[in-house]
This record gives C-alpha cells, structure tokens and sequence, in this order.
C-alpha cells in the first residue's frame, strides 16, 4: 500500500513539472518585451515567448533596420513555433524558405557592466545572431537557397556584453536569421530563455548534471538487465528492456540540449536528426515485445506484429530517406506512437493490473508515467504547447517502478528459493531416511531373494539328485545287486564323499540276526572280508539299526577306518550312517565317509532319498525272496509228483501182485 502511494504521489510530481515547464509571466507583444519593472538577476530564465516581428524570404540585418527607419512592415507570429505554421496573405508557408526574427527587450539601465546571454538549442535548421547590432554566432550556414544553407544543431548558451560606460543598455535588440531547406518542420521551433550569462550557466550546468545522472541511471539498469538476460537467456524480457535503455539515452543525446554535438561537433546533421527521430518512433516496438513477453496471455500476437511491422517499416523510412522527405510523413508516426501508446498503456497493461497479474500494477504504473512525458514531448514537438522535455524523467521513473517490481520479484523468488530449500532439506531429510528404510528393505528383500534362491537351488540339486536315483531305481528291478551298486555309487556321487557301503538284513538265521554287505563304493578288499556280515548288536552301525536313527560321526577316531587309494590311504574326516526303514522296521544300512563334513543339505537329501532306496530295494528283495519261494515250491511239486508217480507205479505193481495172489489162492483152493 505505501508503496502504491508513493508511485501515486510520483505521477503527481511529474505532471506538475510539465505544467510547470510550460508557466511563465512574461510575453512578448509586438515585438516587444517590457523587462523594466523585473529584476532579471533575480530569475534564473525568462522564456522568450510571444509575438516576434517575422521578415518572410528576407535575410535582414541590424543596419536594415536602421536605414528602413521604421519603413518595413513585420508580420507578428507567435514563438516558438514552427513558420509552416502560419500563412501569409492566407496562403499557408512552405518549410523550404528563409525569414529574420526580431525582438527588443526594454529593461532597467545597467549601472555597471554586466553579461547577459541567450539560451538557443534547436533551431531549424540554421541561423546567424545579432544583438545590438553585433553578429554573436553562426550556427550552420544561411543561405537562401539549398546549395548555399547549410544545416547544423548546436545548443550553446550565448554571452553579450552590456556596458553603460560605451552604449545605452536600456534596450536590447535580438535579430536572428534563419533559412531551412533539410527540415519539414522550420524556424525558431524551440523556445529561447534569457537571463544574465551566470544564471543561464548555472541552469545549464545543473541541466547537464541531470541529464549525466539519468543517462547514467538508464545506462546502469539497462546493464543490469542485460546481465540478467545473459544468466538467463529464458526471460527474453530482460533483453527488450536493456534495448529500449540503450534507445533511450540514444534519445536523450540526440534530443533537447542534444549532448552528443558536445563528444562529436561536427556530426553529421542528417545522422544526428535520423537518431533523433528513431529514438522516438523506435520505441513502441520494443514496448510491444517486453509487454509481450511479461504479459502474452493480455496482449494478442495479432496486434504485436501489427505494431512491429509498423516501427520497422517507419525505423527504414527514417534511416533510409532524407529528413525532409520522411518528415512529410512525421504525423502518421506520431499518431503511431499515440494510439499504439494508448494501447500498450491501457489496452494491456491497465487490463494485466486490473486481472491482478502479477507485478502488472506496477509496470502498467511505470508506463502510464513515461507515456504522459512522452506525449508532453511530442505535442511539444508539434507546436501545440510550450513545455521542456520532461521524457527522460519519465523513462527514469519508469525503470525505477520496473527495478522494483525485480527487485520485489527477486526477493521473493530468493524467499521462496529459502522456504523451497527449507522444504527441500526436510525432504531430503525424509527422503534420507525413506531411502534408508527401503534400502533396509530392500536389502531385505534381496537378502530374502537370495535365500529363497539358495532354496530353490538347494532344493533343486535334491529334486535332480532324487531324479536321478528315482530313475535308477525304475531302470534297475530285476537285480537287487546292481540296483544296489547303482544306487550307493549315485549317491556318494551327489553327496561328493569318498566311500560307502550298503548293508541288507539277512534272514538266514532267525537265532542270529546280521547285516550282510550287499553293495560298496571305494572300500578295499579287507573291508570287504572283514566287514561282509555286522551283527546288528555291533558298533555304532548296530546302534543305528536298533534305534532306528541316522547318526553322524565327525573327527574320525585314527585307525577307525581308512580310505585306500592306489597312491596311499588316509582318513575320512566324517560318517553318515543311514538306517532303511519302512513303517518303522529297519531292514538296511548305508554307511559312506567322506574327507569333508556333511552339510545340512546333505544330510537332508539322504534322509529324502532313504525311504525311496529302501522302498525299492525292499520290493525288489521281497521279490526276489518270492521268486525263490515259487522256485522251492516248484521244486517240491516236482518231487512230490514224481512220488505220486511211483507209488501209483508201486500200487499197479501191488494191485497186480494182490491180482496173482489172489489167483493163486483160487488156484490152490480148487
């Protein structure tokens, strides 16, 4: 809000000073200025404003007036004003031409020497001074026609000596001539101030400070902002606003006191008008593209284009034809900067504020501000008033509203960027210790992963072992040897031990139960003498097979056991020693050693596979048992059949003796 009201209080400030650049007590009537009564060391500038004597194509000097003694008949026109304003015999004058001024000034007798001076700045577009009959100063070269005029601008303070000792200094002639042949506009177009040479000087001076300390102000927000284009090239707005600085200190020296003809006398009087008049229609296009680019969604593309084909067509009119041709022209531009102006002003930027865009308040402040300076100098331009050039101020006021409105979106981007980063740290801080959780996690998972991996990898070495032997088992039913040898050979294999042996109950001897070794892998021919029938009371085997569990050894006892090789013997490291069980009843042992120590996996695929071996061997062994059985059986049915055979021989034999007995005995009773 204070802010608001101190912009507020700002466009108040400047429009007083373009009314008051236009104020002033003094006027000239018929040719006359009556500075009797007025103490002119006590005013900074008095503006030679009013009615002039006027000499149409006459280049008159002082001795003319004199010789004429009141013979010659002056139009009066008003200054300062452009000739191609006023008419003559109704008939309106061209721009082309040449003319002479003159203006007596009656004021209070000098009672010593004292220097005055006249302030002149543009006239168009030459002219040659007289004061008091004097030549003072020639700017350019008058002529009366074009090959003899020469144009020249040159703003300069112009000191004259008034000494009561030698002359009269109760009157002051001011006899100027002028001619144009370059310019459409013409004549004493700018005002001329008068004042003693000290406070015209003094006024000066500080007009120049000024205008070093705007310049300056534009030259450093202009740099500031292009290096803020250059750290970041996205933000084109940056880059119009230094252009449109970079123009407008092209436009405050070349304009008013045009301070480039101090650094460069003798410009080029065609180039110095070209900047001249670029610097004042050049800038409604580069408005349009920094509005452009702040506020695209108010500010149709459309129109935009419009408004750049436009400058571009009147910025090549200017650079590319002579001043007094596209001068012909100078109104259309004008009216340009106007309507577009407006446009820009409040068609867009007043638009932007009123939607609440942000930071459109302040641009659309700082733009009303420079577009009411703006058209201050150009209806002063025109001739339609008489005020200073006040542009520059509002150029300036309006980069400081734009420096503020950065400034204000620096800070609070910078604020936002600290909350952000606030925020940010806490989240990394979050996001740390998420990452950590889910690291845990996920170490976890794959901690799992490789656990169940391990599992299924364990569990399919015993699936492709058990396949294996299961296979063996189906291949190998008819013969319990080799099924037996095959199997105990697989199974060592897969474990990767060393040595084994695979004992079967034996039922020959129902008083004295033993193992009887049926099949063995790696043991030497003592173990197999030695070890060919175990009493099942003997040993940890016969442990093993009384109570019906699988035991196991390790750390061998020396001279246990040992394993042979052609190159030598040594001793196993550890013993398994499995029971086959079926329902409980043990009816085999497997015994195998090895030189490394049964893992978990081991042990636990020969407790799987066990049962299958012992299932199978059981079969093929009941089977067999059966076969022997039925061969027995067969065996004894043969026999008892060859008995049968001769006792039913025997009975023939006997009937038939009985037969001759009993004849015998009939025979002997007869």
């Amino acid at each position: 809000m204070k802010i608001r009201i101190l912009l507020s209080i700002t466009i108040l400030w400047f429009l007083s000073l373009t009314v008051s650049a236009s104020r002033n007590s003094f006027y000239i009537k018929n040719g006359l200025l009556d500075l009797e009564l007025t103490n002119i060391e006590e005013i900074h500038s008095i503006k030679l404003q009013g009615d002039w004597e006027f000499y149409w194509n006459q280049l008159l000097e002082p001795q003319d007036f004199k010789d004429s003694e009141g013979k010659l008949n002056p139009q009066l026109v008003k200054l300062p004003r452009s000739w191609t304003s006023y008419k003559l015999d109704s008939v309106k004058l061209p721009n082309e031409g040449f003319a002479t001024y003159r203006l007596v000034i009656n004021k209070k007798p000098d009672t010593a020497k004292t220097i005055y001076g006249l302030k002149i700045s543009s006239v168009f577009s030459n002219y040659k001074l007289w004061i008091n009959g004097q030549l003072i100063t020639e700017v350019g070269k008058v002529g009366v026609t074009d090959t003899l005029s020469v144009p020249q601008f040159k703003f300069q303070d112009i000191p004259f000596i008034l000494d009561p000792e030698k002359e009269k200094t109760d009157k002051i002639e001011v006899i100027i001539q002028v001619s144009n042949f370059s310019h459409q506009r013409a004549g004493l177009q700018k005002p001329m101030f008068f004042s003693t040479y000290e406070n015209l000087r003094s006024e000066s001076r500080w007009m120049d400070i000024l205008n070093l300390i705007i310049i300056g102000i534009i030259l450093v927000i202009g740099i500031n902002h292009l290096n803020m284009y250059l750290f970041r090239r996205k933000d084109v707005s940056n880059l119009y606003f230094s252009i449109v600085s970079i123009v407008m200190i092209l436009r405050n020296i070349t304009t008013g006191d045009r301070i480039i003809t101090y650094f460069i006398p003798n410009i080029n009087w065609e180039l110095l008008v070209k900047l001249d008049n670029f610097s004042g229609f050049g800038t409604i296009p580069l408005f349009a593209l920094f509005i452009y680019s702040l506020f695209k969604v108010d500010f149709p593309k459309v129109l935009r284009n419009i408004i750049i084909i436009i400058g571009v067509f009147v910025t090549l009119l200017v650079f590319a034809t002579p001043a007094n041709f596209y001068g012909k022209y100078r109104m259309f531009f004008e009216i340009y900067i106007l309507i577009f102006g407006l446009y820009l002003t409040f068609g867009v930027l007043l638009k932007s504020a009123i939607r609440r865009r942000p930071t459109a308040f302040f641009a659309f402040l700082g733009m009303f501000i420079l577009y009411t300076t703006a058209i201050n100098d150009v209806l002063s331009s025109m001739g339609l008033i008489q005020s200073a050039y006040v542009a520059p101020y509002g150029l300036v006021a309006f980069m400081i509203i734009q420096s503020i409105t950065i400034t204000f979106k620096s800070a609070k981007a910078i604020n936002e960027n600290e909350d952000l980063s606030e925020q940010l740290t806490l989240e990394k801080e979050n996001l740390e210790k998420n990452i950590t959780e889910r690291t845990q996690e996920l170490q976890s998972q794959h901690e799992q992963l490789i656990t169940h991996q391990e599992k299924e990898k364990e569990q399919s070495w015993i699936n492709n072992g058990m396949t294996i032997i299961n296979d063996i088992l189906a291949d190998n039913k008819n013969d319990f040897k080799a099924l037996s040898s095959k199997v105990l050979s697989q199974l060592i294999k897969h474990i990767r031990a060393t040595f084994g042996v695979l004992y079967m109950l034996s039922n020959d001897d129902e008083a004295d139960t033993y193992l009887e070794l049926i099949a063995d892998y790696g043991c030497s021919n003592d173990i197999r003498k030695d070890k060919a029938k175990i009493h099942v009371t003997t040993g940890i085997v016969g442990v093993s097979y009384t109570e019906n569990r699988l035991m196991i050894v390790n750390d061998v006892p020396e001279n246990f056991i040992k394993i042979e090789s052609g190159l030598g013997e040594s001793q196993p490291e550890a013993l398994l020693i499995i029971p086959l069980s079926i329902d409980e009843k043990v009816f085999g042992i497997i015994e195998i050693a090895s030189f490394n120590r049964f893992t978990d996996l081991e042990i636990e695929f020969t407790k799987r596979i066990a049962f299958n071996i012992a299932n199978n061997l059981n079969n093929i062994r009941m089977n067999e048992n059966s076969s022997e059985l039925i061969e027995k059986f067969k065996v004894q049915a043969q026999l008892m059949q060859e008995k049968e055979e001769e006792m039913r021989q025997n009975l023939e034999e006997m009937e038939a003796i009985r037969e001759q007995y009993e004849e015998l005995r009939k025979k002997n009773e007869q």
